[in-house]
């Protein structure tokens, strides 16, 4: 599948490169795969990521990936 990061992501861990195409069961292990590549990125994306699963917010990590074609990971915006 699929798996584009937003800004601040790319720069901030994965030296500006955005989009990969990676294979897992669900979101933990895509995560976990995102942070071998830019160690300290899953705890990044813990406290500061909204992940998109085919254009639905998902909050649940343990979600299965079957089938799916795109995963975005965005920053959370805080609002007032």
């Amino acid at each position: 599948m699929l798996v584009t990061l937003v800004e601040p992501f790319p720069q901030e861990f994965f030296a500006g490169r955005s989009a990969f195409e990676l294979a897992a069961r669900n979101l933990f292990a895509l995560i976990r795969a995102l942070d071998v590549q830019a160690p300290g990125f899953a705890d990044a994306a813990e406290m500061r990521a909204v992940l998109v699963v085919d254009g639905v917010a998902v909050a649940d990590w343990s979600t299965a990936l079957g089938g799916v074609s795109e995963v975005l990971v965005l920053p959370k915006i805080a609002g007032g």
